[in-house]
């Protein structure tokens, strides 16, 4: 065992006591005080009890919590290899690369579609590459396995009617409140605009979103500090509409909760708590379903990318926004129209 490998066993141990702010901390004083240490192997093998697929995939996807995945992410590692390993059936160190191609092979009989066995590909790329830097195989079966080619479609934003559709029927709506008791219907319906235009003028995360808290909020500011995928922090920027529907959301909240959006729990007494994704996600889907509009809440950000681009904001500010880390990302979110190349095509090459 390395030096590396004890480390990392330790933290693996200690982020579901400590969390993953402080056992970093732990790994970076281990790596210090360890520096001079010498680790020598005194068995000949490591013996691990239980079943040791299930360990490697738990040490795996505690590795990737500390890198910052988010728990979605992770359960879709968690999935993708399980499913993996237990269709293969074999000692990790003994897979090969016809193994791989029989279960992506697999996903064709299926009728999968060529994204989502390109997505198998690449959750199995990056958990064999972990293994690799961890010396459990010597080498990554997938390395030789291309990418698969898939036919992108491309994802429209909000059309101006779709957007004024909803804000309308959110506007009106009186009864477009789910499972809450009376005391909170005007309650939820603001919370719901707010979470609306703040989506639309952000263009931020569901992820990000759920983690603003009230306090992060004042009556002029218009721009917060989120913490963003692979927890790295950006500003996002509110908006007229945004700040005011925030605003009179929080002028009705009665609870001590310091979350920005709440939830009520109808089998708990209606206890105030922070909404979630799921929450949020079924609040826009449900939306999009009364309106007869294809709706969920990554299109918000496709349409304020789309919305910025057509106003003349560059697209490095756009991917600042989005807090993308490719400039290519950005662009695959900003829509334009035929009609929008046939009037630049009439103005530069007529």
């Amino acid at each position: 065992m390395t030096k590396e490998n004890l480390i990392s066993n330790i933290t693996t141990t200690l982020i579901d006591i400590l969390g993953i702010e402080i056992t970093n901390k732990v790994k970076d004083i281990l790596i210090l005080e360890m520096r001079n240490i010498e680790i020598r192997e005194i068995e000949t093998a490591l013996t691990i009890s239980g079943d040791r697929r299930a360990y490697i995939i738990t040490k795996f996807l505690a590795c990737k919590k500390l890198a910052g995945l988010t728990e979605r992410t992770l359960k879709a590692y968690y999935a993708e290899c399980l499913k993996f390993l237990e269709t293969i059936n074999k000692n990790i160190e003994d897979i090969t690369v016809d193994d791989v191609r029989y279960y992506l092979a697999l996903g064709k009989k299926k009728r999968l579609s060529d994204i989502t066995i390109d997505n198998q590909r690449r959750y199995l790329n990056t958990f064999f590459d972990w293994c690799l830097n961890e010396e459990i195989i010597k080498r990554n079966p997938i390395r030789k396995i291309d990418k698969i080619k898939t036919t992108k479609k491309q994802k429209e934003a909000f059309t101006e009617y779709e957007i004024e559709k909803m804000r309308s029927f959110l506007v009106n709506e009186k009864t477009y409140c789910g499972r809450n008791t009376k005391e909170h219907l005007k309650e939820i319906k603001l919370r719901n605009i707010a979470i609306f235009e703040t989506l639309l003028s952000t263009g931020a995360r569901v992820t990000e979103l759920i983690n603003i808290d009230k306090n992060q909020v004042e009556e002029e500011q218009d721009e917060l500090i989120i913490l963003g995928k692979g927890k790295k922090e950006r500003k996002i920027y509110l908006n007229a509409k945004a700040r005011i529907s925030i605003q009179n959301y929080l002028q009705t909240r009665k609870d001590f909760e310091n979350c920005l959006f709440v939830a009520y729990d109808p089998f708990k007494d209606n206890l105030p708590h922070r909404m979630s994704q799921a929450g949020i996600e079924d609040m826009i889907r449900t939306l999009g379903k009364r309106c007869d509009i294809e709706a969920y809440p990554h299109k918000f950000r496709r349409t304020a990318a789309t919305i910025g681009a057509k106003k003349g904001m560059p697209i490095e500010q756009i991917q600042k926004m989005l807090g993308h880390s490719s400039l290519n990302t950005t662009q695959i979110y900003v829509n334009t129209s035929d009609n929008e190349v046939k009037i630049s095509h009439e103005k530069y090459l007529n």
